[in-house]
């Protein structure tokens, strides 16, 4: 297997993060209705251009299930990681970029359930970012499944599809 460029990981974060896409809501819920999810969405883009990983952090289930899925120069790259993992990534990242930008396009709702317990939300991520002397940009296309866990509403599920290139021609950080 071929390393994975550091500036990779560090999009992981955001992701989300723009994982942050989605999240949890402070006040008790019984339901999913579509405003929870917009504020949630809007909590986590304020947060992850803010660098409060925590803010993200919040969002998430205790089990959430984050798959990544990149498109990177050594070729197609499927990279599973658990709630502590994404936290560790992002918090080395954010540590080492700096001129953060961040944006969401085609935001849908898929599907709320009858029930009002699941939800699962598409969007695309923009965002950019420099690192180590490069400007690194991402595109996301982000699947968040959001679930009632003990009265909140959190992140269960991500799949992020990645994909990202460098103004710069340099080398790639490894």
């Amino acid at each position: 297997m071929k390393k994975v460029p550091r500036y990779f990981f560090f999009s992981l974060v955001i992701i989300s993060v723009s994982m942050g896409i989605i999240a949890c809501k402070e006040s008790s819920t019984t339901y999913i209705t579509e405003d929870d999810i917009w504020n949630i969405m809007d909590e986590v883009k304020i947060a992850t251009l803010d660098k409060d990983i925590e803010g993200v952090m919040k969002h998430l289930a205790p089990s959430v299930v984050i798959n990544v899925y990149l498109n990177s120069p050594y070729g197609p790259q499927k990279v599973p990681m658990s709630r502590e993992e994404y936290q560790g990534k992002t918090l080395k990242g954010r540590s080492m970029s700096t001129d953060n930008e961040y944006r969401r396009e085609n935001e849908e709702i898929i599907k709320i359930s009858d029930d009002g317990q699941t939800a699962v939300v598409e969007t695309d991520v923009i965002e950019s970012y420099v690192m180590g002397g490069r400007t690194i940009h991402t595109s996301t296309h982000e699947r968040v499944t959001l679930q009632v866990v003990d009265r909140e509403i959190l992140v269960t599920r991500i799949n992020a599809f990645m994909s990202m290139q460098s103004d710069n021609h340099l080398p790639p950080l490894i």
